[in-house]
């Protein structure tokens, strides 16, 4: 998934490009975006508590799709309402930004890997001497 959000934002910063929404349809985006980031965080925190390891990766996908969306809300707010004579500003936020997201992605999957290590190396153990349910 890393890699084709850091493709999108190369090609994004390659073409000079961001995404257009006609009339007012940007500000509905806006408030999806929010929405789905706000949701996001609030679910990774209140599942993070229960230990479940598929619904706390459930919530780390959704809330990758969150900080798409703020990209990608992002390239349209500079679309519709950047200035057209500035196309370095563009280029290099939307650089900065999809590199901060793809960072933050990585670092939530080396996070989700060395967590699930750590948990399926106690339950092994734990099952090999004998304290586990059989």
């Amino acid at each position: 998934m890393n890699a084709a959000l850091a493709g999108i934002v190369i090609l994004a910063v390659h073409e000079n490009s961001g995404f257009e929404y006609p009339g007012m349809l940007i500000y509905v985006m806006a408030m999806y975006a929010f929405y789905a980031a706000i949701t996001a965080v609030w679910n990774v925190v209140k599942f993070r508590r229960y230990g479940s390891p598929v619904r706390s990766a459930a919530k780390t996908i959704n809330l990758t799709a969150a900080l798409v969306s703020i990209l990608s809300l992002e390239t349209a707010m500079l679309t519709q309402f950047g200035e057209a004579d500035d196309p370095m500003f563009r280029r290099i936020m939307t650089a900065s930004t999809g590199a901060a997201i793809s960072i933050l992605v990585l670092g939530m999957a080396v996070f989700m890997i060395v967590h699930s290590t750590k948990q399926l190396k106690y339950i092994n153990k734990k099952t090999i001497s004998g304290g586990g349910n059989k």
